[in-house]
């Protein structure tokens, strides 16, 4: 049975053999699990609450609000509607459907009923995900029985003989919404809402959490490795069988059969190029004769060259993991979540250096370059040998680098450094100044329209370009070649530079055409995914120094062979340069996959206006699903909404049937909205936050007359999201796919205001409809 959430608006009470049709707007068959031979399943029954519908989100949702229990449909609408709590209330109730979608799809990942199936085939899906999820669930249940269990040895322990009548006392009390005592209530089904009510918002164990694990919490799928040494021990186990029964195969084919994979392992610890390795063709059926053949084939072999470890086997991937072999190697799941984030939020790496101001140097009087003059003269020496060195460095930029591992600079002991650990975001104003956002954006979104080209003089010559008077044309500079810009602010001269810049300017003419990890093919594991599984355990098995110098200083082949897939070489660079967080000797330390988990977790508030965390697992199972025996390329949103949560809508007019339609209009818009407002919430986020600190700045500028050239980012800020989706762009899913362009901010925040808005219009007209008689 599929997992439905039904909005229904008539039926007959069977359970108190009332003939008469209830009005109620209602979620019918939500919480009804019943057990099977192998699992708990979900079940559409109509087994309701015995007095009225108690089994109802959309009751509970209005009766956590005002805890009134008898509802129509208007008062669903009101709730809706109203001015003081209704945009709270839309929020509330959008979540508690997303989620209850999310249970459903878990539940129902392999019901023959769920119209659609996943697509394997899909850029974002990972091997075996179906069987995986059906694991999940069956695991999910267990935990939920396990802790009511747990919750009932407490009433027994609390309550002795009582226990079960105060344990029925509670089920009224919680998850009954017009029973009022115990004498009358359905034991099992109040129980069944218990159960589903924990699947739902449980902070341990509720649907979605469990689905997040699953696809962004878990690396790629790998093997377990196994010892060259052990394999030599297995050889030569192997060669005195052999030698020792030479008369004898049966004991040779016994022996072999307790380990097929031995043969296998022997024969790919001869090489270290994974294409090269063999899968295990022996099997409990092979014969006596060939079982014996295989092993005297194995024993020839030049046992000097058995010196790489080597998978257990390479034919099916297994969970376990040696010595975290795999560790920071992604999953296609987790680039769906990687690409979004990257795509929507243009996360920047960064590292700066910062020249104080002298002993009477200030930026409130205006800046000149008097004010990094000390009465010594050793400021303005050490200052001007630092810019020297700085404009001197190498492409690579080594002297940086070697700065932010040091925390120093060489010739500047006032100057101080700092590699962020936070990567910069449209959204993150927390962990970066905002005068920064707005240079570095500026640089990166804005075409440099507030900035022009360091010239490498003097410093007198560059505060002068930069020091924010009234005759200043740029509030900053930048050096194209090496991604630093340089600005003031109050705290002095900043220099900062984009960390992997390089890989930047290479992601504009990339190739834009998605991979992904495959899975087993032809009875082995694929070539490329076994590869890469080989790359990263050669990696994790290296020292810290021989980690830095392999992903930051030397770029050896390794930081080309790992993460492979994310083709994206900004992306790629901010990927492998976090499996350097926390290592001794990195220039850098931020984590962008930690980064990603935060922002996409359903549990998340929306403080930060990420909206995306509401539809995140909605959107991935959307994108990576396709509809059963259905040969077209594509389907409808509401379509995919529709084969979870069933409206009940016909063609019948009455009051109530429009109600639902309304509801049915409602939810599809709000989804849609909260779709499109998390590509743009970033971008609008950052303009809040600059205009924000421009009013800030202009106060204090009214008072001490400077500074007079603010750093406003406005000749772009209608064209940041499709700066942003260009230059931060995420692959194709399809090869035809175009990626959009021309997005204006303003006229996209206004299409997704105004068609939410006329929705909520037409929902306000149909309650005041339905107050008047409704349809005639």
């Amino acid at each position: 049975m599929l997992f439905y959430v039904i909005f229904h608006y008539n039926y007959f009470d069977t359970n108190q053999g009332v003939n008469g049709v209830k009005k109620l707007l209602t979620l019918l068959g939500s919480v009804s699990l019943t057990a099977t031979t192998a699992t708990m399943a979900v079940a559409c029954g109509t087994n309701y609450d015995v007095k009225d519908d108690g089994n109802s989100v959309l009751i509970q949702f209005l009766q956590s609000i005002d805890g009134k229990a008898k509802i129509t449909s208007t008062d669903i609408l009101w709730k809706l509607i109203n001015s003081s709590n209704g945009p709270k209330n839309r929020e509330k109730l959008t979540l508690d459907l997303l989620k209850m979608i999310n249970l459903s799809i878990l539940a129902n990942i392999d019901s023959e009923e769920n119209k659609f199936t996943i697509d394997e085939d899909n850029l974002y899906t990972n091997y075996d995900l179906k069987n995986t999820l059906k694991e999940r669930w069956a695991n999910a249940i267990s935990n939920v029985d396990r802790q009511i269990a747990n919750e009932k040895d407490v009433y027994k322990k609390e309550h002795g003989k009582k226990w079960e009548k105060e344990w029925n006392k509670m089920l009224v009390e919680k998850y009954s919404v017009y029973q009022d005592d115990v004498k009358s209530m359905n034991k099992d089904f109040l129980e069944n809402k218990y159960k589903a009510d924990i699947l739902l918002t449980d902070s341990n164990n509720n649907a979605s959490k469990t689905l997040l694990d699953v696809l962004i919490n878990t690396d790629q799928t790998g093997v377990t490795w196994i010892s060259s040494n052990d394999i030599m021990k297995k050889y030569n186990a192997l060669k005195k069988v052999v030698e020792e029964n030479t008369s004898n195969d049966a004991a040779i084919a016994s022996y072999l059969k307790s380990d097929l994979d031995q043969i296998a392992q022997i024969n790919n610890s001869l090489t270290d190029v994974s294409k090269d390795w063999k899968e295990t063709k022996l099997h409990s059926e092979s014969t006596d004769a060939e079982l014996v053949a295989a092993a005297k084939e194995a024993i020839k072999v030049d046992v000097q060259e058995i010196k790489n470890d080597t998978p257990v086997s390479i034919n099916n991937f297994t969970i376990s993991d040696t010595n975290n072999s795999r560790a920071g190697f992604l999953s296609n799941s987790q680039k769906f979540f990687l690409d979004r984030f990257y795509n929507t939020q243009a996360p920047l790496a960064i590292s700066e250096v910062v020249i104080p101001f002298s002993e009477n140097g200030s930026f409130d009087d205006g800046v000149t370059v008097a004010d990094f003059k000390s009465l010594d003269g050793n400021d303005q020496v050490n200052t001007e040998e630092l810019l020297t060195q700085i404009s001197s460095d190498n492409e690579t930029g080594d002297t940086w680098r070697r700065w932010m591992v040091e925390g120093k600079t060489d010739k500047h002991p006032k100057a101080t450094v700092k590699n962020y650990d936070k990567l910069m975001t449209l959204s993150n104003s927390a962990d970066f100044t905002q005068d920064m956002r707005a240079v570095v954006y500026d640089f990166i979104l804005g075409e440099n329209k507030n900035g022009k080209p360091y010239s490498k003089g003097d410093l007198e010559s560059l505060i002068n370009e930069i020091s924010r008077n009234e005759k200043a044309e740029k509030f900053y500079v930048y050096d194209e070649d090496k991604g630093r810009v340089y600005y003031v602010d109050s705290t002095g001269l900043h220099i900062v530079q984009i960390d992997g810049y390089k890989y930047f300017k290479d992601s504009k003419g990339a190739p834009k055409e998605g991979l992904r990890q495959e899975g087993i093919k032809e009875s082995k594991i694929n070539e490329h995914t076994l590869n890469e599984l080989n790359e990263f355990k050669k990696y994790n098995a290296l020292q810290d120094n021989e980690k830095v110098a392999a992903l930051q200083t030397n770029k050896s082949e390794a930081y080309d062979n790992l993460n492979k897939t994310i083709v994206n070489p900004y992306l790629h660079y901010l990927t492998n340069s976090s499996m350097l967080k926390g290592i001794a000797g990195s220039a850098s330390s931020f984590d962008v996959m930690s980064e990603v988990k935060s922002w996409a977790q359903v549990s998340s508030s929306t403080e930060g206006g990420a909206s995306h965390w509401m539809t995140s697992v909605f959107d991935y199972f959307k994108t990576i699903s396709k509809v059963k025996d259905d040969k077209k390329d594509s389907f409808k949103q509401e379509e995919f909404i529709d084969n979870y949560i069933s409206f009940n809508v016909s063609e019948e007019k009455s009051q109530e049937e429009e109600v639902i339609k309304k509801t049915q209009s409602w939810f599809y818009a709000a989804v849609n909205s909260k779709q499109s407002l998390a590509a743009i919430d970033p971008a609008i986020l950052f303009i809040e936050a600059s205009e924000k600190w421009t009013d800030e700045i202009k106060t204090k500028t009214d008072a001490s007359g400077y500074p007079k050239k603010l750093l406003k980012n406005d000749e772009y800020k209608e064209d940041i999201v499709s700066n942003t989706i260009e230059s931060f762009w995420k692959p194709k899913v399809k090869v035809s796919e175009e990626i959009p362009s021309n997005r204006n901010l303003s006229n996209d925040l206004s299409s997704i205001v105004f068609d939410y808005n006329l929705v909520i219009k037409n929902i306000e007209s149909s309650y005041l409809n339905f107050n008047k008689g409704g349809i005639k």
